[in-house]
């Protein structure tokens, strides 16, 4: 269960970013935020991913605040979740392939399991014959797979998408949802 309790993220100057977010997430539960440019979706992700910490509240998951955890224990939090960003993120010197191995070395898979598992996941994402391909070769509904199989690969307990359709054509869009 991830929850946010009393959560504001204020930046400099004054700018409320988000202001006391209440918020409980059950397990195997599918969430969507909507709302404006600007709203704090984006934000809340990164709180989340301990990449911001909240400026008053408690963000929990698995009954842990994760915003006092040390700085080394942030990695072993992160590999607990697959994240997919609105700019992909990709590495743009690695084949899509290559991208998805990564993810995986990171967090200490063996090349054994890389090698069973990178095809199972490029399949899954419908990229099988786009594999040797780097990222400037790719549409941004194939980069935007890329990155869902790049999130999946470790297996996370969370998986969490920044915008994962923005700027996709209709039909990525439904290709998108459905994959998550």
């Amino acid at each position: 269960m991830i929850e946010f309790k009393n959560v504001s993220k204020i930046y400099p100057v004054d700018c409320a970013a988000l202001e006391n977010i209440d918020l409980i997430i059950q397990p195997k539960e599918f969430v969507s935020l909507a709302g404006p440019s600007g709203a704090g979706k984006s934000t809340l992700l990164r709180l989340l991913i301990r990449e911001e910490l909240p400026t008053e509240g408690q963000i929990f998951w698995l009954e842990q605040d994760i915003s006092q955890l040390k700085h080394k224990e942030v990695p072993q939090l992160r590999r607990k979740i697959g994240a997919i960003f609105q700019d992909f993120k990709l590495l743009p010197n690695k084949t899509a392939y290559e991208n998805i191995a990564f993810a995986m070395e990171a967090v200490g898979r063996s090349n054994k399991d890389i090698e069973e598992d990178v095809p199972l996941i490029l399949r899954l994402v419908g990229l099988l014959n786009r594999a040797h391909h780097f990222p400037d070769q790719l549409s941004g509904g194939e980069k935007q797979r890329v990155a869902i199989g790049r999130a999946l690969a470790h297996r996370p307990e969370i998986l969490m998408a920044d915008e994962p359709t923005g700027n996709l054509d209709l039909i990525h869009t439904w290709d998108i949802i459905r994959l998550l």
